[in-house]
């Protein structure tokens, strides 16, 4: 029984059959949306990815399934079906023959064989597609001459596409059984709860209502394109017509893409970056920037320097933690707006670093801060209370803006720090060999990115020869950025970047064997399910190289999880949302939240020592 309302202007599109073919694939690729990523992630997000990645999978479908058509039908004409079953067979074999024959490549890393790889699948994918709407056209309206409506065309075209993904996690689940689980307290989806599958529902319901405005308004406007098209050339542009007005749809969608990643991207960058409100008043300590033993002035140094310096922690809170002896730790900002030139702000900064006694400590600690100048307070109170004072940390601007904006000034924050480093050197020169600190480098996040890259700029020294050249007698790092050329070069040839095998790589820093005393290392701590580290543009059609062969992969990354094109690249920037969420005071190893790892990672670097009872109450104080 046919549907008993049948709008012309709705029945139009459904008509189309680039529109039936990529409803069947915004429906299969459901599938791939609930497949498991690195961090479980709540119902809305759930709903967020499935709309997503319909979406996307729809216009690729369409879009593809157009071009396939425009090849099959003479000029100014839409080809029969029978055209249509053949293209859409040779699509089918030649576009899995293209994607079997890439796929190694793929994996390795060759970006040329990732977008063959892709668009191989997505030929496949829209002959499949388009060859089972096109025998349904020709069953239920050429053979059983049924009027075309809803419930002859998106109806078995959306059942189709549903049957497609029920078998794909059907596979899924396969995959689970041969490969294992891993981390199974990682649900897909958590935090399920009255509200929020309320929440997630009326998500569902909109991306629903969106991609079908979306489907409904793409038809109409390729449609438009297609008559302005024939008009300008006075003749039928046929199925060719239809696959340029889709091709230039396709491309709109993508700049609307673009647009609305950066708008996330933002948003994950602000909320990386505490910014509290400025303190007023410059601090009482001569140990710190702004006291009154420094010349660096307090409006200088953005609201996280005057934060930094204003909580310093005092020789009398030290000991109350330690139950030992304390010294007043120092505590210094290069500050951003101190000056223009990089190495005059360098200059200022160590001069600073002198007049508040940090060349009389123990250690000094370079630390790279985020773009909005942030240091992760918890590390640095840990590093205090470690060497119960008896440390000075400098930290050096390069940006006082959140991340995302700062991402083109790593550079300017590399040179800096290197400048940095060159000018403390110089100034250990004057100081007898027996009385000079030891120098440390220290960063999170971005931080990582900028202190860790300090290795990569063209010279004589490359890698953690440049860092001893440079005088770093050890380094701490934190959820290193998957940006970070240091990072990049060394998994590609780790023997370029450290012959002497001097660095190393944990999950955790229990991991990394304890240090005699008077030994320090450069230590990279990196958590499996860390998205920040794992993430890459790339993944739009490239798999990331954690996501190899199911039982080569890294712990903590679900190996029934199959790569696919655009879909995990939404699923990862969710995860990237979700990897910087973090509790006051909850100290959990997840993600991009490294505060649980910040006291013991900086034994395993240093070489600090204490107590257990110390490192209890190290660990309830930072909490």
């Amino acid at each position: 029984m046919a549907f008993p309302l049948r709008p012309g202007w709705l029945t139009r599109w459904s008509t189309e059959l680039p529109a039936q073919a990529g409803v069947i694939g915004a429906a299969w690729s459901v599938a791939g949306s609930l497949s498991r990523g690195l961090l479980p992630r709540s119902p809305v997000d759930q709903a967020i990815i499935t709309g997503v990645t319909a979406t996307i999978n729809y216009q690729l479908t369409a879009t593809a399934w157009s071009s396939l058509e425009a090849v099959a039908a003479l000029p100014g004409r839409r080809p029969g079906t029978l055209a249509r079953v053949v293209v859409a067979s040779t699509a089918i074999v030649g576009g899995y023959g293209t994607a079997f024959a890439t796929q190694r490549a793929s994996q390795e890393g060759s970006l040329a064989a990732s977008a063959g790889y892709a668009a191989g699948r997505q030929i496949a994918f829209a002959g499949i597609s388009g060859g089972a709407a096109s025998l349904w056209d020709e069953v239920l309206h050429n053979r059983l001459h049924l009027k075309p409506g809803l419930d002859t065309t998106l109806l078995p075209n959306l059942a189709t596409g549903v049957g497609i993904a029920a078998g794909n996690v059907y596979f899924a689940v396969r995959r689970a059984h041969k490969y294992g689980v891993v981390n199974p307290e990682n649900h897909r989806v958590e935090g399920v709860n009255a509200r929020s599958l309320l929440q997630a529902t009326g998500v569902g319901v909109a991306s629903a209502i969106g991609l079908g405005a979306i489907v409904i308004g793409e038809q109409f406007a390729a449609r438009g394109l297609e008559r302005l098209m024939s008009r300008a050339i006075r003749h039928d542009t046929g199925a060719a017509g239809a696959f340029v007005a889709h091709t230039a749809l396709l491309g709109a969608l993508g700049l609307a893409g673009a647009y609305t990643l950066k708008r996330i991207t933002d948003r994950l960058q602000h909320s990386d970056d505490i910014v509290e409100p400025a303190y007023p008043k410059p601090p009482d300590s001569p140990y710190v920037s702004a006291g009154p033993r420094s010349e660096m002035p307090f409006d200088s140094i953005g609201k996280e320097g005057r934060r930094f310096v204003t909580m310093a922690l005092t020789n009398e809170q030290i000991t109350e933690v330690m139950g030992e002896p304390a010294v007043d730790p120092v505590r210094v900002v290069a500050g951003y707006e101190s000056a223009d030139d990089i190495r005059e702000r360098a200059a200022l900064g160590v001069a600073d670093l002198e007049a508040c006694g940090g060349f009389e400590r123990s250690i000094i600690c370079v630390a790279s801060p985020t773009g909005v100048g942030y240091v992760n307070y918890t590390i640095i109170e840990a590093l205090e209370y470690l060497t119960r004072g008896n440390c000075a940390t400098i930290v050096p601007q390069y940006a006082l803006v959140p991340s995302a904006l700062a991402m083109p000034k790593t550079l300017d924050g590399v040179m800096l720090t290197r400048a940095v480093l060159d000018a403390i050197q110089d100034r250990l020169e004057e100081i007898p060999e027996e009385r000079r600190p030891r120098v440390v480098l220290m960063g999170e996040s971005l931080g990582a990115n900028v202190a860790l890259d300090v290795s990569t700029v063209p010279g004589p020294y490359v890698g953690v020869p440049a860092l001893e050249h440079l005088g770093v007698s050890g380094g701490v790092y934190f959820g290193v950025p998957f940006r970070t050329e240091f990072w990049r070069r060394w998994r590609e040839n780790p023997e370029a970047m450290d012959p002497d095998h001097q660095i190393l790589l944990v999950h955790e820093p229990s991991e990394a064997p304890p240090l005699p005393p008077g030994r320090m290392r450069q230590l990279m701590v990196v958590h499996d399910d860390d998205p920040v580290n794992k993430y890459g543009y790339t993944m739009v059609i490239q798999p990331p190289w954690w996501m190899g062969p199911p039982t080569t992969r890294p712990p903590m990354v679900p190996r029934e999880t199959r790569f696919r094109p655009v879909t995990t690249f939404v699923v990862a920037t969710i995860d990237l949302l979700n990897g910087m969420n973090s509790k006051p005071g909850a100290f959990i190893r997840r993600g991009h939240d490294y505060r649980i790892e910040a006291r013991l990672g900086l034994q395993r670097a240093y070489g600090l020592s204490c107590s257990d009872q110390q490192a209890e109450a190290i660990e309830y104080a930072l909490r």
